[in-house]
């Protein structure tokens, strides 16, 4: 007789980041800070960096309800500015794709609103290929997103086994498991990092998927697949090379593990991680969980 479980991962998501300022930007172009100068530069060293300006304007600020205008010797500079937002896939609210052409794919509108991030999976299960974009707009049946991110290859959508899921929560249901099949989740991030040396985007856990004294083994052949006790996840950002979670389906542990970098300062950058969790008939049933969290922080 086949075991059951009911599996879900509870995933909290942190960033590190100091302060938060805006920044004037159009579509090609960011002045991160500006100043009205006669000179200056930035000098730097193996170990030190100097940053200097030459008879600015005078110093003070001003406040309103919605902007603060801070004048003087580079008040406005922003080294550390990251911003961080993570949503995990809502499992109960898929629905079917039929369609996929450049932007847009063909799927049910239900419970949709603009902004919303989105993931769009051909072939669901061990294998799938994903792709994740903020909805720029919605038609009659149709979704079109400003841009698809993906780990490599973009999905194919035939309607065949192809879905369209929010991403909207803090937290994964897995749902009712099976020895005939490998269960999946997405948890998408976009991090914008204004420091020259990018950010770096990291996963821990508490302990393994668990109940009670009972484990899910973590995955250490590189592959989550049916009929064997695995779980683990891979990350869509094939530029990793701290860690195999770009190449394999890779175990999370209680050490940080890189699973996103970027090496330049980056406006709205997204990546997501899948999870994968699969049982064999020895799996006892159970409520298991643990939690994920996910750290971005910038490379200084």
């Amino acid at each position: 007789m086949w075991s059951r479980i009911f599996s879900f991962a509870v995933v909290g998501f942190f960033v590190c980041t100091p302060f938060v300022q805006a920044a004037m930007n159009s579509t090609n172009f960011e002045i991160r800070w500006d100043t009205v100068s006669t000179g200056g530069s930035d000098s730097s060293s193996g170990s030190y960096l100097l940053r200097d300006t030459a008879e600015s304007t005078i110093a003070g600020s001003s406040t309103s309800t919605s902007y603060q205008l801070v004048q003087g010797y580079r008040a406005a500079i922003d080294d550390q500015i990251i911003t961080f937002e993570a949503l995990a896939q809502n499992t109960s609210s898929g629905r079917a794709a039929t369609a996929l052409s450049g932007l847009t794919v063909t799927a049910s509108t239900s419970g949709l609103s603009v902004n919303d991030l989105i993931a769009v999976v051909q072939n669901l299960g061990s294998s799938q290929i994903s792709a994740i974009g903020r909805i720029a707009s919605l038609g009659a049946g149709t979704i079109t997103v400003d841009v698809w991110k993906n780990g490599g290859t973009v999905p194919t959508v035939d309607g065949t086994n192809d879905y369209v899921y929010p991403l909207t929560g803090s937290s994964v249901a897995f749902g009712e498991l099976s020895t005939s099949s490998v269960v999946t989740a997405i948890v998408a991030f976009e991090v914008t990092a204004a420091n020259d040396n990018g950010y770096v985007v990291q996963v821990i856990d508490d302990g393994n998927l668990r109940s009670g004294g009972n484990e899910v083994n973590d995955v250490a052949d590189g592959s989550v697949t049916n009929a064997t006790e695995e779980y683990g996840a891979r990350s869509s950002d094939t530029s990793i090379s701290s860690s195999t979670f770009d190449t394999a389906d890779t175990a999370v542990s209680t050490t940080f593990v890189d699973v996103a970098t970027e090496s330049a300062a980056i406006s709205e950058s997204r990546n997501f991680i899948t999870l994968k969790v699969a049982i064999d008939e020895g799996t006892p049933e159970g409520s298991y969980s643990q939690i994920l969290s996910l750290v971005a922080s910038g490379n200084f």
